[in-house]
């Protein structure tokens, strides 16, 4: 995506991996996340040039590529691992690794409390770790149900700030809109509160996961923002082939 303005918590990550495994499968407009997507819980980033070079001078020049651990989620897969921040994953067993999209569709391929073994370069040695998959949390599945459409959505904490007191005791809210996408154009706006996601109510995350399955390229949601309410369209383009 471009134009991205990310919040001041993302600065220095790219949108599509904020909150671990957010982003779609390439090829595919509008991927879905069924519940049972493979998971390591690690937030990750592409092999940069200066690394690279650098990986190159300690493991030979075929060593250039991979992908980097930026963060482990805690209790999660990797930590069990234990993946470290940093690594380089480069091969998932017989599998080479040459970029996030590659590992993403790797591991969520993989089946649930399947054993894999993850090479990584760390430091100035090569290891290999066996990680049993685990099953993407539903915190995880909503992000990527908003994620192809351009939004991450949080649950409104109690003690928020913000919050404005209503019957319903837990909403939805817009965490982040990327500039350049189908949820900004149709008008969507950070703390917005969804209502309804395709004609079903939202007070949870788990409601947002189910409401938005299957609506792989278009939706449509119910918006609360200060004392009005509006109905917003959202539509995925075709890739201009």
């Amino acid at each position: 995506m471009k134009g991205r303005c990310l919040p001041a918590f993302a600065k220095g990550v790219p949108f599509a991996l904020l909150l671990l495994w957010l982003s779609v499968i390439p090829g595919r407009v509008g991927a879905q996340a069924p519940p049972n997507l493979g998971w390591l819980g690690i937030s990750i980033s592409d092999v940069g040039e200066e690394l690279a070079d650098r990986l190159g001078q300690t493991f030979g020049p075929a060593a250039g590529t991979g992908v980097v651990v930026v963060d482990v989620l805690k209790g999660g897969p990797a930590e069990h691992a234990p993946l470290k921040r940093g690594d380089v994953i480069v091969r998932v067993d017989a599998q080479p690794i040459w970029d996030v999209r590659q590992l993403q569709r790797t591991i969520r391929s993989q089946p649930i409390n399947q054993r894999v073994v993850v090479t990584v370069l760390r430091e100035s040695s090569r290891l290999t770790l066996p990680v049993t998959i685990g099953a993407m949390p539903v915190e995880a599945r909503a992000q990527l149900a908003g994620e192809r459409f351009g939004f991450l959505v949080r649950a409104e904490d109690e003690r928020d700030p913000r919050r404005v007191q209503t019957a319903t005791p837990s909403r939805l809210v817009v965490a982040f809109v990327d500039t350049d996408s189908p949820a900004a154009r149709a008008g969507l706006r950070p703390q917005d509160v969804i209502l309804q996601a395709n004609d079903q109510p939202i007070q949870s995350l788990e409601d947002f996961d189910r409401a938005m399955r299957g609506k792989d390229r278009s939706a449509s949601l119910l918006v609360e923002r200060r004392d009005t309410q509006a109905r917003l369209a959202l539509t995925l383009e075709l890739p201009v082939r």
